[in-house]
C-alpha cells in the first residue's frame, strides 16, 4: 500500500518519514502547475496546458474551474461530471475528496481532509470528504475532514461543516446545522 492509499484509508503517516517523500514530490509538482495556471490568462493555450498539467493529463470531464485556486494533491480528488468550481477554491485533498455529478461550488470554499496528531504534529491523520450529486456549496463554506454531504443538499454561504449533511437539506451556520428539508417540488 502506497502512502496515498494509507492517507485515503485514514492511517497515520509521519511527514518526516521516507514513505512520505512521494507526497512531497507530488505536492511540488502540483504547486508548480498551479502557479502557472493561476498566472495564465484564463482559457489561453498556456492556461489549458497548465490545467492539464495540474491533473497530470487526466482532466476531469466537464470540470469548470475559475482561478485562482489552491489544490495541493489534485490526484487525490475524484470529480463527477459537470462540476463547477468558482474562484479562490482551496482543497487540502491529501486524504481524498470525491465530488459527485452536477456539483456547484461557490467562491472562497475550502475543503480539508487532513489533520494532525495532537501529540506528534508531524503525523497526519486524514479523513476523506465525499460530496454527493447535485450539491450546491455557497460562498465561503468550510468543509472539515470526514464529512459526507448527501445528494441534493445546499450548504449556505459561510457555513462551517463539521458533521455529515443529510440528503435534500439546507444547512448553515457555524457549526452547520440543518435549517430545513428541500421538498421535491422545489
Amino acid at each position: 500500500m502506497d502512502v496515498f492509499e494509507k492517507l485515503r484509508n485514514g492511517e497515520p503517516v509521519n511527514m518526516r518519514s521516507e514513505e512520505y517523500l512521494p507526497a512531497v514530490q507530488e505536492l511540488h509538482r502540483a504547486d508548480k502547475a498551479l502557479f502557472h495556471l493561476n498566472h495564465a490568462e484564463p482559457q489561453s493555450p498556456e492556461w489549458k496546458q497548465s490545467f492539464e498539467e495540474l491533473f497530470d493529463g487526466q482532466v476531469p470531464k466537464g470540470l469548470g474551474l475559475f482561478t485562482p485556486a489552491q489544490i495541493d494533491f489534485p490526484k487525490q480528488i475524484k470529480f463527477g461530471d459537470h462540476v463547477f468550481i468558482n474562484h479562490s477554491f482551496t482543497a487540502m485533498s491529501i486524504g481524498g475528496i470525491e465530488i459527485g455529478n452536477n456539483v456547484q461550488i461557490g467562491p472562497h470554499v475550502t475543503i480539508v481532509t487532513d489533520n494532525h496528531d495532537l501529540v506528534n504534529r508531524y503525523v497526519l491523520k486524514c479523513r476523506k470528504v465525499v460530496i454527493g450529486n447535485n450539491v450546491w456549496i455557497g460562498a465561503g463554506v468550510n468543509i472539515m475532514p470526514g464529512v459526507h454531504v448527501g445528494e441534493n443538499a445546499v450548504i449556505a454561504g459561510g457555513a462551517v461543516v463539521t458533521k455529515d449533511v443529510p440528503a435534500n437539506t439546507v444547512v448553515g451556520g457555524n457549526p452547520a446545522k440543518v435549517i430545513r428539508q428541500i421538498e421535491p417540488a422545489e
